[in-house]
Protein backbone atom coordinates (compact mmCIF):
# COMPACT_ATOMS: atom_id res chain seq x y z
CA UNK A 1 0.00 0.00 0.00
CA UNK A 2 1.39 3.38 -1.27
CA UNK A 3 1.94 6.31 1.56
CA UNK A 4 1.27 8.73 -0.96
CA UNK A 5 3.75 10.38 0.65
CA UNK A 6 6.68 12.27 -1.76
CA UNK A 7 10.01 12.81 -0.28
CA UNK A 8 10.66 17.01 0.43
CA UNK A 9 14.02 17.44 -1.59
CA UNK A 10 15.94 20.74 -1.03
CA UNK A 11 15.15 22.34 -5.04
CA UNK A 12 16.19 26.05 -4.62
CA UNK A 13 18.32 28.74 -3.23
CA UNK A 14 16.08 31.73 -3.26
CA UNK A 15 18.45 34.60 -4.31
CA UNK A 16 16.09 37.70 -3.68
CA UNK A 17 15.56 36.44 -0.23
CA UNK A 18 18.94 36.24 0.84
CA UNK A 19 19.53 39.00 3.25
CA UNK A 20 22.12 40.11 5.93
CA UNK A 21 22.52 38.06 8.80
CA UNK A 22 21.74 39.60 12.06
CA UNK A 23 24.10 36.93 14.10
CA UNK A 24 27.74 38.48 12.03
CA UNK A 25 28.14 40.91 9.45
CA UNK A 26 30.45 38.52 7.49
CA UNK A 27 27.40 36.45 7.53
CA UNK A 28 23.98 36.07 5.45
CA UNK A 29 21.08 34.76 5.57
CA UNK A 30 19.80 32.50 3.05
CA UNK A 31 16.54 30.71 2.16
CA UNK A 32 16.57 27.13 0.49
CA UNK A 33 13.31 26.39 -0.73
CA UNK A 34 11.92 22.77 -0.20
CA UNK A 35 9.94 20.76 -2.83
CA UNK A 36 7.07 21.52 -0.40
CA UNK A 37 5.88 23.05 2.60
CA UNK A 38 6.26 19.82 5.27
CA UNK A 39 3.75 18.94 7.87
CA UNK A 40 4.48 19.72 11.49
CA UNK A 41 5.57 15.96 12.45
CA UNK A 42 7.92 16.35 9.47
CA UNK A 43 9.74 19.20 10.97
CA UNK A 44 10.01 17.61 14.00
CA UNK A 45 11.63 14.65 12.98
CA UNK A 46 13.92 16.93 11.16
CA UNK A 47 15.14 18.78 14.33
CA UNK A 48 15.02 15.63 16.27
CA UNK A 49 17.99 14.49 13.88
CA UNK A 50 19.68 18.12 14.08
CA UNK A 51 19.67 17.89 17.50
CA UNK A 52 21.37 14.29 17.28
CA UNK A 53 24.37 15.23 15.65
CA UNK A 54 27.24 17.85 17.07
CA UNK A 55 28.50 20.36 13.98
CA UNK A 56 30.62 22.88 14.63
CA UNK A 57 29.91 25.31 11.99
CA UNK A 58 25.93 25.49 13.07
CA UNK A 59 24.29 28.78 13.27
CA UNK A 60 20.98 29.72 13.37
CA UNK A 61 18.13 27.64 11.72
CA UNK A 62 14.48 27.36 10.89
CA UNK A 63 12.10 26.24 8.84
CA UNK A 64 9.07 28.32 7.38
CA UNK A 65 7.05 29.06 4.33
CA UNK A 66 8.54 25.88 2.87
CA UNK A 67 12.02 26.91 3.12
CA UNK A 68 14.99 26.03 5.34
CA UNK A 69 16.39 29.41 6.48
CA UNK A 70 19.44 29.46 8.15
CA UNK A 71 22.59 31.94 8.98
CA UNK A 72 26.37 30.86 7.53
CA UNK A 73 29.03 32.45 5.74
CA UNK A 74 28.88 31.88 1.87
CA UNK A 75 32.14 29.39 1.94
CA UNK A 76 30.39 26.90 4.02
CA UNK A 77 27.45 26.53 2.68
CA UNK A 78 28.13 23.40 0.17
CA UNK A 79 31.24 22.31 2.19
CA UNK A 80 29.13 22.22 5.70
CA UNK A 81 25.46 22.99 5.16
CA UNK A 82 24.12 21.68 2.50
CA UNK A 83 25.29 17.96 3.19
CA UNK A 84 24.21 18.92 6.54
CA UNK A 85 20.73 19.85 5.67
CA UNK A 86 20.26 16.77 3.21
CA UNK A 87 21.54 14.36 6.15
CA UNK A 88 18.57 15.70 8.16
CA UNK A 89 16.06 15.80 5.23
CA UNK A 90 16.44 12.16 4.29
CA UNK A 91 16.27 11.26 8.23
CA UNK A 92 12.94 13.22 8.46
CA UNK A 93 11.29 11.80 5.02
CA UNK A 94 12.08 8.46 6.56
CA UNK A 95 10.88 9.00 9.93
CA UNK A 96 8.28 10.72 8.46
CA UNK A 97 7.31 7.63 5.66
CA UNK A 98 6.89 5.23 8.83
CA UNK A 99 5.09 7.78 11.14
CA UNK A 100 2.11 8.08 8.06
CA UNK A 101 2.47 4.04 8.10
CA UNK A 102 1.81 3.54 12.01
CA UNK A 103 -1.16 6.09 11.41
CA UNK A 104 -2.52 4.11 8.98
CA UNK A 105 -2.13 1.11 10.49
CA UNK A 106 -4.12 2.60 14.04
CA UNK A 107 -6.66 3.47 11.63
CA UNK A 108 -6.92 0.14 10.12
CA UNK A 109 -7.68 -1.14 13.95
CA UNK A 110 -9.74 1.48 14.68
CA UNK A 111 -12.04 0.34 11.79
CA UNK A 112 -11.63 -2.85 12.36
CA UNK A 113 -12.72 -2.87 16.15
CA UNK A 114 -15.63 -0.02 15.10
CA UNK A 115 -16.82 -2.79 12.37
CA UNK A 116 -16.49 -5.42 15.27
CA UNK A 117 -19.16 -3.41 17.54
CA UNK A 118 -21.46 -2.94 14.97
CA UNK A 119 -21.29 -6.23 14.27
CA UNK A 120 -22.13 -7.16 17.92
CA UNK A 121 -24.49 -4.42 18.20
CA UNK A 122 -26.22 -5.88 15.20
CA UNK A 123 -26.58 -9.57 16.66
CA UNK A 124 -27.60 -7.79 19.68
CA UNK A 125 -30.28 -5.87 17.76
CA UNK A 126 -31.46 -9.29 16.45
CA UNK A 127 -31.50 -11.08 20.21
CA UNK A 128 -33.40 -8.43 21.24
CA UNK A 129 -36.10 -8.24 18.35
CA UNK A 130 -36.28 -12.59 18.22
CA UNK A 131 -37.01 -11.76 22.13
CA UNK A 132 -33.90 -14.15 22.69
CA UNK A 133 -30.73 -13.25 25.57
CA UNK A 134 -27.23 -15.11 25.67
CA UNK A 135 -26.80 -17.32 28.63
CA UNK A 136 -24.44 -15.19 30.08
CA UNK A 137 -23.68 -17.98 32.93
CA UNK A 138 -23.66 -20.42 29.96
CA UNK A 139 -20.85 -18.57 28.07
CA UNK A 140 -18.55 -17.82 31.91
CA UNK A 141 -18.39 -21.72 32.64
CA UNK A 142 -17.55 -22.72 29.04
CA UNK A 143 -15.07 -20.15 29.25
CA UNK A 144 -13.67 -20.65 32.43
CA UNK A 145 -11.54 -23.42 33.67
CA UNK A 146 -13.39 -25.58 35.86
CA UNK A 147 -13.04 -25.11 39.44
CA UNK A 148 -11.64 -27.32 42.32
CA UNK A 149 -14.18 -29.55 43.53
CA UNK A 150 -13.78 -29.26 47.33
CA UNK A 151 -16.04 -31.06 49.97
CA UNK A 152 -18.71 -29.38 51.86
CA UNK A 153 -18.98 -28.40 55.61
CA UNK A 154 -23.01 -28.69 57.52
CA UNK A 155 -23.80 -27.70 53.78
CA UNK A 156 -20.97 -24.84 53.21
CA UNK A 157 -18.32 -24.94 50.23
CA UNK A 158 -14.92 -24.46 51.07
CA UNK A 159 -14.48 -26.98 53.77
CA UNK A 160 -13.97 -30.85 54.70
CA UNK A 161 -16.73 -32.32 56.48
CA UNK A 162 -13.81 -33.54 58.80
CA UNK A 163 -12.32 -30.23 59.37
CA UNK A 164 -12.41 -29.78 63.35
CA UNK A 165 -11.30 -33.28 63.77
CA UNK A 166 -8.50 -32.88 61.71
CA UNK A 167 -7.86 -29.55 63.30
CA UNK A 168 -7.55 -31.22 66.82
CA UNK A 169 -5.28 -33.61 65.62
CA UNK A 170 -2.85 -31.74 64.30
CA UNK A 171 -3.14 -29.44 67.68
CA UNK A 172 -2.15 -32.51 69.59
CA UNK A 173 0.84 -32.94 67.18
CA UNK A 174 2.00 -29.64 68.05
CA UNK A 175 1.15 -29.90 71.92
CA UNK A 176 2.73 -33.19 71.53
CA UNK A 177 5.85 -31.86 70.01
CA UNK A 178 6.51 -29.39 72.61
CA UNK A 179 5.93 -31.22 75.20
CA UNK A 180 9.11 -33.60 74.12
CA UNK A 181 11.36 -30.76 72.98
CA UNK A 182 14.01 -30.36 75.37
CA UNK A 183 13.73 -26.59 77.04
CA UNK A 184 16.48 -24.34 76.73
CA UNK A 185 18.47 -23.30 79.13
CA UNK A 186 18.05 -19.63 80.91
CA UNK A 187 20.53 -17.49 78.81
CA UNK A 188 19.39 -14.30 80.96
CA UNK A 189 18.44 -12.52 78.06
CA UNK A 190 14.65 -12.91 79.81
Amino acid sequence: MSSGFEDIKIVDLDLPRTTWSRVHSAMRTLYLRLSREPETEWVRFFHEERESRIVIKRHGLWIEDGYIVFDCLLDDVETHHLPDFRLSVEYANGKYRAFLAARREEGAQVRDEAHNERTELAALRERIRRGETRDLKATRKTSAAPAAKTPAVNGTAGEPKDFEKIREEWRARFRSALATRPKEPNRGND
